[in-house]
C-alpha cells in the first residue's frame, strides 16, 4: 500500500495533456494551450461613456453660477458614425454612448445635468461650473493596449474571459483537447429488478461531477458483479476511444471485486491499488497499453467523492495542461482524531470569521456510507497521515467541495 504523496507522485508521471486542438472562440470552453494576448487597443477610440454633450474641458475653466459660459449646440454624434471635423470654440455637440468623440473635445456632461436655452433660433447649452478633463469619456487603450496579457496559458475559458478575446478580435483559440470519459458503475445491487435493490448514485454523481468540470461522459455504463460481462464493459470504453474509465465498486477484496483481475487479465498495467487514505482506501489506477488510464473507485458513494475529487481531477487538471490546483488555508474548529496511517479527508464546513479568516468545522457522519452530511458540506479538510489529533485552533488544508468553486458559507 502506498501514501497518498506516492499516489499522486504516479498519476504525475503516467499522465501527460492530450493533443492541441484549434477552436472557434465562440465555442467559449476549454483550458487554454497558449497565451493570449490583447491586438489592439481596447477602445480602439476614445467614446462617450454615456448620453450627454461633448466639451473642451479648458473653455469651461471660468464657468461658474453668476457668469455662466453658453455653448451653442451644433449638432448631434451617434454611435457607429464618424464625427464632424468642423468644430468651433464655445459649441458642443450631443453626443450618444459610445460615440466618438469629435477632436478637439475631451470630456461629456450628462444629459440631466445641464439646461438648454432657446436664443435667436439657436440651442445652446449653460454650463455654471468647471468641467474636469477626461469626464465621462472612455479614452482610447484604457481597457487593453496592445500586447496585455487577456489569459495564460492553462487557465480555463470563461464567459467573460471570450468577450475580451472577441472584443480583440481573436476568433479561434487553442485548447487542450477534453478527454473522452467512459463510466463503469459495477455491483449486482445497483437498480436491481430482481431483488433487494439500491439506487444507483455512482453513475449520475460522476456524470455531473464531469460536467462541472467542463467534460461531458461519453458513455455511462452498468454492469452486474460478474467478471465477463465488466470486461465486456471495459472492453467497449476502450473501443469507443475513451482516454480515461472511472469505474466503481468491486475494487476492495471480496468474492465479488473483479475489477482488479480482469483489469489484469486484459492487459493493463496496475499502477497503484489501495492507498493509505479514508475514505476509499482500496482505490486503483491502471493504463492499458494503448493509452487508456483507469480509475477504479471504491462503491461507496463518499469514497466515489474522494476519488473523484483528489484522484481523478488531479488526472484531468494534468490532461488539459494544469498544475496541481491549489490549497487554502484555515483554522479547525473542532478537535479530530483518526489513525496516523491515513491521509483522511474529511466532509467539512467552512465560514469566514469577523476577521476575514478562514474557519472549518468537520462535521459529523464521516462514514463513506452516509450521504446527509453532505448537505451541510461546502469544503473538504485534508488531515495528513502521520496526525493522529487534529487539534482545536490548528491550521489545516482544505479545497472547495468541488473544483473550481469558492467556498459559499
Amino acid at each position: 500500500m502506498i501514501s497518498y504523496k506516492q499516489a499522486i507522485k504516479i498519476i504525475q508521471s503516467a499522465i501527460k495533456p492530450l493533443e492541441i486542438s484549434k477552436r472557434d472562440i465562440h465555442s467559449g470552453y476549454g483550458v487554454l494551450a497558449e497565451d493570449l494576448f490583447a491586438t489592439d487597443e481596447i477602445p480602439e477610440f476614445s467614446n462617450s461613456a454615456m448620453d450627454g454633450f461633448a466639451l473642451s474641458s479648458a473653455e469651461t475653466a471660468k464657468a461658474s453660477e453668476n457668469k455662466p459660459i453658453m455653448f451653442e449646440i451644433i449638432g448631434t454624434i451617434f454611435a457607429g458614425e464618424s464625427p464632424p471635423e468642423n468644430n468651433v470654440p464655445f459649441s458642443t455637440y450631443e453626443i450618444m454612448t459610445g460615440a466618438i468623440m469629435p477632436k478637439g473635445f475631451d470630456s461629456v456632461i450628462p444629459v440631466e445635468q445641464v439646461t438648454t436655452i432657446d436664443r435667436g433660433g439657436k440651442k445652446f447649452l449653460s454650463i455654471t461650473d468647471k468641467v474636469s478633463n477626461g469626464r465621462n469619456v472612455r479614452l482610447a487603450g484604457e481597457d487593453f493596449k496592445t500586447g496585455d496579457m487577456i489569459l495564460e496559458k492553462g487557465s480555463t475559458i470563461e464567459p467573460h474571459v471570450m468577450m475580451s478575446a472577441i472584443a480583440n478580435g481573436i476568433k479561434s483559440i487553442k485548447i487542450y483537447t477534453p478527454p473522452k470519459v467512459s463510466i463503469v458503475t459495477t455491483g449486482s445491487e445497483l437498480d436491481n429488478k430482481d431483488g433487494p435493490s439500491i439506487a444507483n448514485t455512482n453513475g449520475p454523481y460522476l456524470e455531473a461531477s464531469l460536467r462541472r468540470s467542463g467534460i461531458i461522459s461519453h458513455q455511462s455504463l452498468h454492469v452486474k458483479d460478474d467478471r465477463e460481462k465488466i470486461r465486456e464493459k471495459l472492453q467497449q470504453s476502450i473501443d469507443f476511444g475513451s482516454d480515461m474509465i472511472i469505474t466503481t465498486g468491486g475494487v476492495s477484496a471480496g468474492k465479488a471485486d473483479f475489477v482488479p483481475s480482469v483489469l489484469a487479465e486484459m492487459g493493463a498495467d496496475i499502477l497503484f491499488h489501495k492507498v493509505w487514505i479514508r475514505p476509499g482506501k482500496p482505490i486503483l489506477m491502471a493504463i492499458f497499453s494503448s493509452g487508456q488510464i483507469v480509475f477504479g473507485l471504491p462503491g461507496n458513494p463518499v469514497s466515489v467523492a474522494v476519488g473523484f475529487r483528489f484522484f481523478v481531477n488531479q488526472a484531468v487538471r494534468i490532461m488539459q495542461g494544469q498544475g496541481s490546483e491549489p490549497r487554502m488555508k484555515a483554522i479547525n474548529k473542532t478537535e479530530y482524531k483518526k489513525s496516523k496511517k491515513f491521509c483522511f479527508f474529511a466532509k467539512a464546513h467552512t465560514s469566514v470569521n469577523a476577521q476575514g479568516i478562514l474557519e472549518t468545522n468537520i462535521l459529523g457522519g464521516q462514514e463513506s456510507f452516509k450521504l446527509k452530511p453532505f448537505n451541510q458540506t461546502n469544503s473538504w479538510a485534508i488531515i495528513p497521515e502521520d496526525l493522529e489529533v487534529l487539534k482545536k485552533d490548528q491550521e489545516i488544508e482544505i479545497v472547495p467541495l468541488n473544483m473550481g468553486e469558492s467556498i459559499n458559507p
